[in-house]
């Protein structure tokens, strides 16, 4: 249905990366929580103008825009969170629905399925009583060129405290992929360091901690840590555009992608940024990042 192609054969775009804020605008983080912008945003850029350039920067065609266009129009302006991952030196897109009070029949996972068709075919179902307050779904070059999405990620609220539980679910199957809390970094300091340390996957007598509680992303609004199926998880939300970019470059994504925000540093000072790291020991105990990903608003 959808051809996704190299960054060689990649045909011109009318699409500009370059989407103007408007008046309209709303400003949630990748929680779907709203915040104050930085500054005033007259004359800058929306987040979403990020996602245009990862597309571009992965050599998608024109017809690999089209899903992201009816994701936008079924959900409606800004209510979509996407994370642009990188993940064995390529990119990938993570689609974000939250409602927890379930106050948006339009947005249940159902609804959306219905919404889509056509355009991409979400194959698991999930049943409208499953008490989730948000779902995802992963796109990569091959779900953008069969319109194919095999796999929802449902997620569960814990009862106490901002966190919970996700599970990957397939037509044929469910399993737990991660649970996950979030603090508030200048007042718990001690949970943080003490979920990250009590790992499977990570030998501390070969890696220091400053290498995944990051002193340059600590200045934020709240930190996630997450335990997963191979590796753990750590997540920094309201970092700002300078400590975006620092991410970016530490982390090595492509030029295209870099130079794009260096080039636009001005035009996204007003808003505030989500990042997440996966992390785990290599077999000579020290430290790799399997995948990272940035996060903003459709």
């Amino acid at each position: 249905m959808f051809r996704a192609v190299s960054s060689a054969d990649a045909v011109p775009r009318p699409r500009s990366s370059l989407v103007p804020s408007t008046g309209q605008d709303r400003f949630f983080d990748y929680c779907l929580e709203t915040y104050a912008p930085r500054c005033d945003p007259t004359g800058k850029l929306r987040g979403e103008s990020l996602l245009w350039n990862s597309l571009e920067a992965a050599g998608v065609s024109e017809a690999g825009y089209e899903p992201f266009d009816a994701i936008r129009a079924a959900a409606g302006r800004d209510m979509t969170v996407f994370g642009v991952k990188w993940f064995r030196a390529r990119l990938s897109w993570e689609l974000y629905f939250y409602d927890p009070q379930r106050e948006d029949r339009q947005i249940t996972a159902s609804a959306l399925r219905r919404a889509l068709a056509g355009v991409l075919d979400i194959r698991p179902r999930v049943r409208d009583t499953t008490r989730y307050f948000m779902y995802s779904f992963d796109l990569d070059a091959a779900a953008l060129g069969d319109g194919q999405v095999p796999e929802l990620n449902v997620y569960l609220q814990f009862h106490e405290g901002q966190g919970g539980h996700s599970y990957a679910l397939r037509e044929d199957a469910c399993e737990l992929r991660n649970t996950y809390r979030f603090h508030e970094p200048k007042r718990e300091i001690e949970a943080i360091l003490h979920q990250v340390q009590r790992s499977m996957w990570v030998d501390f007598t070969a890696v220091r901690v400053a290498d995944i509680v990051l002193p340059e992303l600590y200045e934020c609004a709240k930190i996630c840590v997450a335990k997963k199926r191979s590796a753990d998880a750590i997540y920094y939300s309201g970092i700002s555009i300078d400590q975006l970019r620092w991410f970016l470059h530490r982390f090595e994504y492509p030029h295209a992608v870099t130079s794009f925000v260096d080039r636009h540093r001005a035009d996204f000072e007003h808003l505030m940024f989500d990042v997440g790291i996966d992390y785990r020991s290599r077999p000579d105990g020290s430290l790799e990042y399997p995948k990272t990903g940035y996060y903003s608003t459709l």
